[in-house]
């Protein structure tokens, strides 16, 4: 590669987000354009509301399948398929004629779904025509989207993760695909260190508007659990994980860090919030009924979830705290009831507002729930 173009200087600005939310930012050169993937996901739908919304970015170039719903002039969409044979090419030519410097990665999924071979795809092929991509282009930053799920839920695993905890390809395939990418991301950022590479490994993310694999679990009407298991649980609030995202974008921080929300919660209280009732399956055909369930359609959890309702999977946040100064404002408890109130507030016809329902905050009609007829 040629020698990297000079940095401008580390002027630094605050600019306050409409939440009340104060960011320390570069100087305006060095992000008023960003690159981003997976913009037509849930994720990846926050951080770029969150980006639109920042006077400091002039444009956000998304590199998607499918067309982003945030819908702004700032927005310039390019119909780009990460798997095919030239979408490295493809997305670095973008990069280099739009002259971006900063990517955010968000094609990750938040756990397993249907479509198992095609989303690994997406994932590791995705991720490898990507950082080709980002070589070529000379992109100095990329924040990745990614999750805890990647350490994987096993009964050695210690009361909260660090992020020096070595990553193994053991478990199920959507565990062993991530690991993957990690290590693609590793390798990336020894050959390329003029790319700095900070990976957010976020907790399952709920809140009013959340829809991933954890969120259908607690809204579902049946809700499976393994038998004599009652893990400790960690959630982030959406609001929360989109903040730690914008935190990650506008710093020079590398490396990984666990993004997660306030506290533990065990599966059986969970469920408790949630007003469902849970059914226990025994462990030797808990893999089996929970196959079965998924491809019944009674719920969206495949039997690669299993060893998450059995081991614990819980991962300290005191890196991103320290280093990116993220403090999450709410607690996994939090973060669940929001996802529980706003759902039944949309089954009574109720619109929800896309802030936190409070920990003690009672519902009341007239604080901006609005009917809907």
């Amino acid at each position: 590669m040629s020698k990297r173009p000079q940095k401008p200087d580390d002027k630094t600005q605050i600019e306050e987000h409409p939440d009340g939310t104060s960011l320390t930012l570069p100087s305006k050169e060095v992000y008023a354009k960003i690159g981003m993937t997976g913009a037509s996901g849930f994720r990846g739908h926050l951080v770029l509301k969150r980006l639109v919304e920042l006077p400091h970015v002039k444009e956000i170039h998304v590199f998607d399948i499918k067309a982003p719903l945030v819908h702004a002039a700032k927005v310039i969409f390019h119909r780009v398929d990460l798997t095919r044979d030239g979408a490295d090419e493809l997305v670095a030519n973008l990069l280099l004629k739009n002259e971006i410097k900063c990517v955010v990665h968000g094609a990750l999924f938040s756990g397993p779904g249907r479509g198992g071979s095609q989303r690994r795809e997406v994932e590791t092929i995705g991720t490898f025509h990507i950082l080709n991509a980002l070589a070529e282009a000379k992109i100095e930053r990329c924040v990745v989207l990614g999750d805890t799920f990647v350490y994987g839920a096993h009964s050695q695993n210690p009361n909260f993760i660090t992020e020096s905890k070595p990553l193994k390809p053991l478990g199920p395939d959507f565990v062993k695909a991530r690991v993957d990418v990690e290590g693609q991301l590793k390798e990336f950022a020894e050959d390329y260190p003029q790319c700095t590479i900070c990976v957010l490994r976020f907790a399952p993310i709920l809140g009013p508007n959340s829809t991933n694999v954890r969120a259908r679990y607690f809204l579902a009407g049946i809700i499976p659990k393994v038998l004599g298991y009652d893990p400790l649980l960690q959630f982030i609030h959406e609001d929360d994980a989109a903040q730690a995202a914008m935190l990650a974008v506008f710093s020079k921080a590398k490396g990984a860090f666990n993004i997660v929300g306030k506290g533990v919660l065990p599966l059986s209280t969970g469920i408790h919030l949630s007003g469902r009732v849970p059914v226990p399956v025994a462990t030797p055909i808990c893999k089996t009924v929970f196959s079965l369930g998924f491809m019944l359609r009674l719920w969206d959890l495949p039997s690669a979830m299993v060893p998450f309702f059995q081991y614990i999977c819980v991962a300290d946040g005191a890196k991103a705290n320290k280093v990116l100064g993220f403090l999450p404002k709410y607690s996994s408890r939090q973060a669940l009831k929001a996802l529980i109130e706003a759902a039944r507030l949309r089954s009574v016809g109720f619109s929800i507002p896309s802030s936190a329902l409070g920990e003690e905050q009672p519902l009341k009609q007239d604080e901006g729930f609005v009917r809907v007829f």
